[in-house]
């Protein structure tokens, strides 16, 4: 039997917060969602896991996952 408290809910977030984690603007990161939408993309940029009323949303998990990447490491 599964239970509720088995799940965690889903977080998602909308690119202003996207945006705060890679330091950079909510237009940006709201355009490159847009284009790692469509079918031909080829890019590196982290696909949406979800769109609501045509804007997309990332899980936040993967969100900060991916910016943690993008931050350069520390200089020695």
């Amino acid at each position: 039997m599964i239970r509720m408290s088995d799940y965690q809910p889903l977080e998602l977030i909308g690119a202003a917060e996207f945006a705060r984690l890679l330091g950079t603007s909510q237009q940006n990161v709201s355009l490159a969602g847009q284009r790692a939408l469509k079918p031909a993309y080829r890019g590196k940029f982290l696909r949406p896991d979800a769109v609501f009323e045509g804007r997309p949303l990332w899980r936040r998990d993967r969100a900060e996952e991916y910016a943690q990447s993008k931050k350069s490491p520390p200089s020695t």
